[in-house]
């Protein structure tokens, strides 16, 4: 038991130093924290819950809240019976600017694609409506949504911070 926490120790003190792997993504400890996935690893490798931030070893940080389920406009596309909008935390612990457009975000409803809903009547413009430039240990919040059925169904929420099919990514998933 001692040898694994000094072992611990001797990892955390290596990340700390930014001898860590960057492509590493960990969950922070605390209520919240539910699973660890490394950033090279293929997305079927484990889901974190929704309302859980994700780190990546180069200091970027991603946090999706539960969704919450919203009845789309008349003039919303593509039209759809309910729409699940998702709040993302984007946290720059980068020493770089990072830029929302390079952010990739891909929803699935039992392994097949869901649009990305657009309702400005609603406010919900698309994530590439949000452009921004994050400063070096700044954050933005970013609102989403997709086209869901009528009933709860479980959705996977596919992040992707460096652009579509492009590592590190995480894989957020719970009842939308």
């Amino acid at each position: 038991m001692k040898f694994a926490r000094l072992a611990v120790g001797v990892c955390l003190g290596l990340a700390m130093a930014g001898c860590a792997d960057p492509s590493d993504i960990s969950t922070p400890p605390g209520p919240s924290a539910v699973a660890e996935q490394r950033g090279d690893a293929p997305s079927s490798a484990g889901s974190t819950a929704f309302g859980t931030q994700r780190v990546w070893g180069n200091g970027m940080a991603v946090t999706v809240q539960p969704p919450t389920s919203l009845k789309p406009s008349d003039t919303s596309f593509p039209q759809s019976p309910r729409t699940a909008v998702f709040t993302l935390t984007v946290v720059n612990g980068t020493k770089t600017a990072y830029r929302t457009s390079q952010l990739s975000l891909r929803a699935f409803v039992d392994g097949a694609p869901v649009a990305e809903v657009r309702d400005s009547v609603q406010g919900l413009n698309g994530v590439g409506a949000g452009v921004t430039e994050v400063a070096p240990g700044a954050e933005t919040v970013l609102t989403v949504a997709f086209a869901v059925p009528a009933e709860p169904v479980r959705l996977r929420l596919v992040v992707e911070p460096n652009g579509a099919n492009q590592e590190p990514s995480a894989t957020f998933e719970g009842v939308a």
